[in-house]
């Protein structure tokens, strides 16, 4: 469980999800705002000297504000961090000048709006010392400002301590906020592994009840004769070797014994008189490799009358993953498939090594 905690992917780590900042609802909320301060920001262009500086703190704005909702990780990524942070100092270097220096209303500094809101989600987000950051720089300049300007020192200081007055609050909101959601998402992290467990505990015990009856329905009759003292014949002595060897497959080689096409090749080979042995250590655990093994060992096995086939799934980790090997009198045939699934066949009538095709058309669908 440790294990796959510490794999857990980042981004369902991110408060967004909690806050639902990475929702389509929260974009359009946020494109209605950045609108709101575009219809403002237009009733300064033909007051204002020089439009091209509206235009940009509008675009920053813009772009801060819908950043802070798009950007992904938590914490927030430091380049966006840094730039966010910068925006609050940028726009009151590019508004205020437009503006008249007597006279203004809070509304003619609409550009803190969106910053104030841009530097309350950073600390939410994890960057309250940015946030802090970003105010102070920007109440430095607010400040500068209103003193070069003949408003005094004080009222500036006053009016952006106002504004950013929210920041801080943020402070305190993302200092509870914070490690909640932490828990939040352990909780989440330990429910998905409790339900995945289940799954598994689920599909075992399914597996092992399938096993079960299906050996219930072929030992039942044999053990309840036997129990009867009836005597057995030939037959019975054969179905009882052939599943003494399908429960032998089943604890060596579960990836070749739970497939019902293969158990049913494997038990008709044996009937056939060749003896099948099925090994089973770890390396076909990837379904893509195993089921091209399985056609292969199905068409050996269908095609070998007498003689041993040895099929065996290496270990993981190796460049071989599987071989099947079959030796009919002094006729060996060796198929290899390495770890990416292609296939080698090897044949040797005694000592003399050949290649047989049909063997391998046959396993590559040729």
């Amino acid at each position: 469980m440790n294990a796959r905690r510490k794999h857990t992917d980042t981004a369902d780590r991110d408060i967004r999800t909690l806050l639902w900042m990475d929702r389509p609802i929260a974009m359009v909320v946020a494109v209605v705002f950045c609108l709101s301060s575009a219809l403002r920001a237009a009733t300064y262009l033909g007051d204002s000297e020089h439009f091209w500086p509206i235009l940009l703190a509008l675009a920053l704005t813009t772009a801060g504000v819908l950043a802070i909702v798009a950007v992904p990780g938590d914490p927030l990524p430091l380049p966006a961090t840094v730039l966010l942070t910068a925006i609050g100092p940028a726009t009151c270097l590019l508004v205020l000048p437009q503006i008249p220096a007597h006279g203004w209303i809070m509304s003619d500094i609409w550009h803190l709006r969106a910053v104030t809101i841009i530097l309350c989600f950073m600390s939410v987000r994890g960057r309250p010392w940015f946030a802090e950051a970003g105010a102070a720089s920007s109440i430095l300049v607010f400040t500068i400002w209103t003193g070069i300007t003949g408003q005094g020192w004080g009222g500036g200081l006053r009016t952006s301590l106002v504004v950013f007055a929210p920041v801080l609050i943020s402070l305190l909101v993302a200092s509870a906020v914070r490690p909640m959601a932490q828990r939040v998402f352990a909780l989440r992290e330990l429910e998905s592994e409790r339900a995945a467990d289940e799954a598994m505990t689920a599909a075992v015990t399914s597996e092992r009840e399938s096993q079960l009856e299906a050996l219930d329905s072929s030992a039942r009759p044999i053990l309840e004769a036997a129990a009867a003292g009836a005597a057995l014949t030939d037959a019975d002595r054969e179905r009882c070797a052939i599943l003494e060897e399908r429960l032998r497959d089943t604890l060596r080689a579960p990836v070749f014994a739970t497939d019902d096409a293969l158990h049913r090749a494997t038990s008709d080979a044996r009937r056939r008189g060749t003896q099948v042995i099925l090994l089973d250590e770890g390396g076909l655990d990837d379904e893509a490799l195993a089921a091209p093994v399985r056609v292969a060992l199905i068409d050996e096995l269908d095609a070998t009358s007498g003689g041993t086939v040895t099929a065996r799934a290496l270990p993981p980790g190796r460049n071989t993953s599987a071989t099947i090997v079959i030796e009919v009198g002094h006729r060996v045939r060796r198929v290899e498939f390495d770890a990416e699934g292609r296939v080698r066949v090897e044949v040797r009538n005694g000592d003399v090594p050949d290649l047989d095709y049909q063997a391998v058309r046959s396993i590559v669908g040729g």
